[in-house]
This record gives structure tokens, sequence and C-alpha cells, in this order.
């Protein structure tokens, strides 16, 4: 457990569950026999659950069976620092991959399923504290600013000038309390979230659409046969389609192993303090981030407590979740000393819940759906890779589209791909991420203090978005992807206990 001096011993729980009264966990069912479904969504977070709604609500005569390893919205979902956004920070990357028109598509279906999402929390009457106000990132040195040219560049491009406004030194500093704020980038269509009132929202209407809903049944096996089985530690879902939804955990898959960082971001969250969230100039339903790479990011909570994370950690080798992923004490303790660093004034906040969660990371940056398997019924999404919250509505109906086998525009999206990139096989995939990511905080350190980075870390810094063909496979990885066999899902334990309540 962690103090600093001002703090309470700090709670190595999840602020969003256990330290709102509104939040509840619920009845559970487990899957305990064998079910038939027309579609079986694997995975209760934001994409399963806007998934297996989107089926229901454009085939409501479909038989829709929705398993989750633990409760609905216990993974990321109900575990990040509730930014909301759509896609618009990857418009430089979407206009190198799609062109103009494919990124303009792309980006528009992201801003308006933010409206969706807003639409379906208001008509649902859920209550989750979404407020959609704007973003703020602030970078605290000229070099950290430098990527915000090709991003305006790319918003010009499109005819969407009005997706950012860069700010001055001094409106940056006064509307985020950071004071080595150099400027500060707006972003319109952007906001925050109560993210496990969220999860527990979409969990009422899911079932009130009348899918079947099983928790405390993770995915243990998937035969792709047709139709596809997915078999639980104690039953078994046999579906015409599968929809694959289950996060950094899809890292297990053998097709996907490759394609997947698991990280981890941590979050910390003070007692209330509106009268300090009002001097550092947070308002709500405005997030915060820095320019990193290894971005801070944080909010002000409905009952004005300061939420904020920091996203990387402790790879998980071969892509397994592990421990270190929900709860690192040393993360942490770096994490707060950032926060007093980037923020001074708050030192006389105490620090009373800490808490961490795996993130699939996608070398490209961005999430996308994809189909696996002989007989083209298992789908997939995933690689949010920090921001899910906003895209995971439009990939939840992306995947309802392909899985219904809809001929409209989210089944022709771009997003709807082949894996856009691959990593090395291990153990140079860690050992590479390892080392471009310290040599990515030694530059992003020198750049802050005014230094120009050593010259092997530029060059190191060089291969953060690198990816490599994806070549030769090994014998155990087409062994396992063949449409008859069975591909054992292996999972590390589950969570760490201590990073929940």
């Amino acid at each position: 457990m962690m103090t600093d001096g001002h703090d309470r011993q700090a709670t190595s729980g999840v602020y969003w569950f256990a330290g709102d009264e509104r939040w509840r966990l619920g009845d559970i069912t487990p899957l305990i026999t064998t079910v038939r479904a027309d579609v079986c969504v694997v995975g209760g977070g934001f994409t399963g659950l806007w998934a297996a709604l989107a089926v229901k609500r454009e085939a409501p005569g479909a038989d829709v069976v929705l398993l989750e390893r633990e409760f609905c919205g216990s993974g990321a979902s109900g575990r990040n620092g509730g930014w909301v956004e759509g896609l618009e920070l990857m418009l430089p990357n979407f206009i190198e991959r799609f062109g103009v028109e494919g990124a303009r598509r792309v980006l528009e279906a992201s801003l308006k399923s933010l409206e969706d999402m807003q639409r379906a929390v208001r008509d649902g009457d859920v209550d989750c504290d979404l407020d959609l106000q704007g973003g703020l990132i602030v970078a605290t040195c000229e070099a950290h600013a430098a990527w915000w040219t090709d991003l305006l560049a790319a918003a010009v491009k499109i005819g969407r000038e009005d997706l950012f406004t860069v700010i001055s030194r001094e409106e940056a500093a006064a509307c985020s309390g950071a004071p080595k704020a150099y400027a500060g980038l707006r972003i319109r269509h952007a906001g925050s979230v109560q993210p496990a009132l969220l999860a527990q929202g979409l969990r009422r209407l899911t079932r009130e659409a009348g899918v079947h809903i099983f928790e405390a049944s993770p995915m243990t096996k998937l035969r792709r046969s047709a139709p596809a089985v997915v078999e639980t530690s104690a039953g078994r879902v046999v579906a015409d389609r599968v929809v694959l939804a289950a996060g950094p955990w899809l890292a297990a898959i053998p097709e996907l192993r490759r394609t997947l960082f698991i990280i981890p971001s941590h979050v910390v969250a003070t007692a209330p303090a509106p009268e300090l969230l009002d001097k550092l100039g947070w308002a709500r339903g405005v997030p915060f981030s820095d320019a990193r790479a290894t971005v801070h990011y944080g909010q002000r909570t409905a009952d004005g407590r300061l939420v904020f994370g920091r996203g990387g950690g402790r790879l998980g080798f071969a892509g397994r979740v592990i421990p270190e992923h929900f709860h690192d004490e040393g993360e942490v303790r770096e994490i707060v000393e950032d926060m007093r660093a980037l923020l001074p004034d708050t030192h006389g906040a105490g620090v009373l819940w800490q808490w961490g969660g795996p993130v699939d990371r996608a070398q490209h940056g961005y999430p996308w759906v994809g189909t696996i398997g002989k007989h083209r019924n298992v789908h997939y999404g995933v690689g949010y890779s920090g921001n899910g919250v906003g895209p995971s509505h439009l990939i939840g109906r992306i995947l309802a589209s392909v899985a219904l086998g809809a001929g409209d525009e989210y089944a022709s999206s771009p997003l709807a791909s082949e894996p856009p990139s691959y990593l090395p096989m291990e153990p140079l995939r860690s050992m590479g991420a390892r080392t471009v990511r310290a040599a990515v905080k030694r530059c992003e350190d020198r750049e802050e203090q005014g230094l120009d980075p050593d010259w092997l870390s530029r060059q190191l810094r060089k291969g953060l978005g690198v990816s490599v063909p994806k070549g030769v496979r090994l014998h155990w990885e087409e062994r396992d992807s063949g449409s008859g066999r069975g591909a054992s899902v292996r999972h590390s334990g589950g969570r760490d206990d201590r990073g929940v309540q």
C-alpha cells in the first residue's frame, strides 16, 4: 500500500468499482450447460456489449449469447481513465494507409459513433457522467508538440480544420495547472465518462434487448468449425458466428499473437478536492493529457476527485496478461511522482485509490476488425492501444455488421481488414519493445529539460512504429489456426485480486 505523507493508506482497488456507490456488481450467472446461438460474443467489455446490442437491434430475432470471463466491465472497459474521443489523432496514419477519402470515412464514422453513444446513454437512462466538452493535450516543451504539425496538416487535408485548436502557453497552463506548459491542443470532439457505470448501463441495456449474458465464464477453447464451438470452464456455446471481443486476452489466439503487445496502464484517484481542481483549471467533461508517447492522462470526476494515470509498465511476454498489469507498486509510485512534478499543486491532494489493467497495444496504434478460421465465421475486434472508450462503439458496430453478413458501410469500413501490422516473434518482440520504450523515455525526459537526446536513443526511438512482415509461421501456429482443431486459450491465472477491491 502506498502513502506519501498527505495520503491515508491508498486502497489497491478500482475507484470506479469500489469507490462509487452507484456501481453495483449485480447477479452473476455462469454458463454450466451447452447452448445454441446464432451469434456468440466473447467478452463483456465495451466492444462486446456494443456488438451484442447492435446485433439485436439489426436482427431482433437473432439468438445472441455473450460470455464474460469475470463480470461485464471488469477488464479495461471498467478500469481506464475515462477519456472519450474518436479516432482523429490517427488521421496522419489513416491518410497514409487508406488515402484521403478513406481517412475521412473512418474519421466521420468515429465521430458519428460518439453521437450514437451519447444518444444510447440518454435514451437508455444510463447514469455514467458522460460529458463531451472537449479534450486538452498539453506539451511541456517544443519537441513534444512537434507531432501536432502532421496532425493539423492532416485535418486541413480532409477539410476538418475545426477538429483541433492550438492554444498558447499561458492558456494551456491556466487550463491544466501545469506550469511547465509550452503549448496546448484542444480536441473538439472529446470528453470524459465514469467507465464502470457505462459498462454497467450497457449490460442492463443488452439484457433488456434479449441477449443472454453469462459471466464468470472464461473461454477456454475455440473450435473454428461450422458451426463454431466456444468452450468455457463449465459449458459451451455452439454458434453460427463468433465475435471475439476480449481485448488483451485475444493475444492468446494464435493468429493474433504477433499483432499485439500487452502492456499495463496504471491509475490513481485522490480524495474529493474540488477547490484544488478549480485552481488547476480542470473542468468536468474536459479530460487532460500530456503530449508524451508514454502518455499521462486524467480527468475531474463528478464528485470532485482527480483521476490521473500513465501508460506503460511491464510487458506481458508472448502476449500474456500478468499480475503486474493489475497492480505494480513501483509503477504507481512513479505515477504519483509524475503527477506531483507535472501538477505541483497536487502535493496537497491525498491519493486514496490505485489500480491498473492490461492494454492491447497494436504497433500501428488503432483498432481493426478481422476474421479468422477456414469457415470465416469467427470475427474479432482488437488493438485499441489505449483509446478504446469511444472507438469501441464503432468497432462493435462493424463487428455486428460483419457477423450478420450485412453489405453496409460498416462491414465495408477500411477498419475491417487483415491485421495492419505484425510484430517480431519472441524473444525479439519483448527485448525490442523494452529497448525502444526506454529510449523513448530518455529522449522525452531530455527534451523536457531543454537538452538534445543522445544519438543512440534518437535512433532507437524510430522503432516505435516499425512493423515487420508476417513472415513464416511456426509449426504450432499453423497447427492451432486450423479450422478443425480447438485452439486452447490459456489464461495467466486471471487478474491479481489486489487490483479490484
